[in-house]
């Protein structure tokens, strides 16, 4: 496509039905799972579908793979924050890209001290029309999806109008909490916003591991609670699961209670020493406890009710299995085109005072959106930060020598956490 069309094409499939409220890019990927589409979505059908063909064929994806896609809530969220986003910005957005995904740490107070926790240093708060003015900055320039995190969000009494306005500005909405303040009312309240989901920490099938590594007890029945007022909320409700050396033995109970909980799905990150958790050193798994970790959730995924996110071994999908594994078939598509590691290109994180980072696990500040526009500070082509994440021929040792470099990259924060250079090797399993 030439430069000058791309802009007005991804325009055109990010326009709203005026009848059912869907976008057209939503509309043709439904019609591929054959859904049912309104009327006026289907007046465009026949042109919008021609033309994304040819996209899909740039991004080497079959048709018989976007079935799957058009049940999934959060990865249809993330197609219309890549249209969205070249609509905004052209083809630069392609090149650099603008951030499906921002994680916006909204405040540093908690009511737990977490012994994992990335976030360490305290920041000024911004007040309700700080948070309100980046959320413009961020919607302006054609980020998608926005997960509110802390410290403890639920923490701030202005939570709930927050909330409100990032789902006026059309953003997919979630918000990240340790689950303890999750009482009937407040999940019926989060109900009645409408916000796209909930994602609740949960770290260990028992209360004494879960509470070990929340440094308090009784925060397991307080998140077990949490996860089933939202449930019956009936609020999309997501798990996030940090695996440490201290509850890597309980991920087969983890599942089996998650099952019984009925939740919808289940992240799963391996541990990295940041923030609070650089005093944790002794945690981190070996390379041959991440591949465990990621075959047994390869074994289950196919017949799992719930749906299962384990990152960050989405980065290296397309060098950690073959072609007909189930998550390959799910994700090995969109993983070549991303890119692996999303860090300073798909996704970012805003510090509770408008600092603006590669991602939440990576410290580096590069600039802030109190003082400037996103565009004058992700496209900032001085920026030795970018530069250099985006640039895959600088990385070093295992990940600068493997055959998957620039489809993988490697996890940019588990290599600045064990070596202190961003660019330096992950710990990966997969040997080349």
């Amino acid at each position: 496509m030439r430069n000058p069309l791309v802009k007005p094409i991804a325009m055109w499939y990010s326009k709203q039905c005026s009848i059912c409220g869907t976008t057209r890019i939503e509309a043709i990927v439904h019609n591929y799972n054959e859904k049912t589409i309104c009327p006026e979505c289907n007046k465009h059908l026949i042109f919008g579908s021609i033309i994304f063909k040819i996209l899909m064929m740039s991004m080497k994806i079959e048709s018989s793979e976007l079935g799957d896609l058009s049940s999934n809530a959060e990865a249809m969220a993330s197609i219309r924050a890549f249209f969205r986003s070249i609509s905004k910005q052209g083809r630069i957005a392609i090149k650099f890209g603008i951030p499906i995904y921002a994680v916006f740490d909204i405040t540093n107070r908690c009511n737990l001290s977490c012994l994992h926790c990335y976030s360490s240093e305290q920041r000024e708060e911004l007040t309700t029309t700080g948070v309100y003015h980046v959320l413009d900055k961020l919607s302006a320039a054609g980020v998608g999806m926005i997960d509110f995190g802390g410290g403890e969000p639920l923490l701030r009494t202005d939570i709930f109008d927050i909330l409100t306005y990032s789902k006026q500005l059309e953003l997919y909405t979630s918000i990240s909490t340790n689950g303890t303040l999750l009482d009937e009312n407040c999940a019926k309240h989060l109900k009645t916003l409408n916000i796209d989901h909930v994602c609740i920490s949960l770290d260990g099938a028992k209360p004494e591991t879960h509470d070990h590594i929340r440094d308090k007890k009784g925060t397991y029945e307080k998140a077990i609670s949490g996860i089933k007022n939202c449930v019956n909320a009936g609020i999309t409700t997501q798990i996030s699961t940090v695996f440490l050396n201290s509850n890597i033995n309980e991920l087969r109970d983890m599942y089996t209670l998650l099952e019984s909980l009925h939740v919808d799905g289940w992240y799963i990150y391996d541990f990295a020493p940041a923030g609070r958790g650089k005093e944790l050193q002794q945690g981190v798994l070996t390379p041959e406890q991440r591949k465990r970790l990621f075959e047994y959730f390869q074994d289950i995924a196919p017949s799992s009710k719930i749906t299962l996110k384990p990152y960050p071994y989405l980065i290296t999908i397309n060098s950690a299995c073959g072609t007909e594994t189930y998550f390959y078939k799910k994700y090995g598509r969109l993983t070549e085109f991303f890119k692996g590691c999303l860090s300073a290109r798909w996704v970012c994180h805003i510090s509770s005072n408008g600092d603006l980072h590669p991602c939440h696990l990576l410290p580096h500040i590069l600039g802030n959106l109190t003082q400037e526009t996103f565009e004058d500070i992700w496209f900032d082509k001085n920026n030795p930060v970018l530069k250099e994440l985006r640039d895959r021929r600088l990385l070093k040792g295992t990940c600068g020598k493997c055959r998957y470099r620039d489809v993988c990259g490697g996890c940019r924060a588990q290599a600045f956490w064990k070596t202190g250079d961003y660019l330096e090797g992950d710990s990966c399993w997969v040997k080349n």
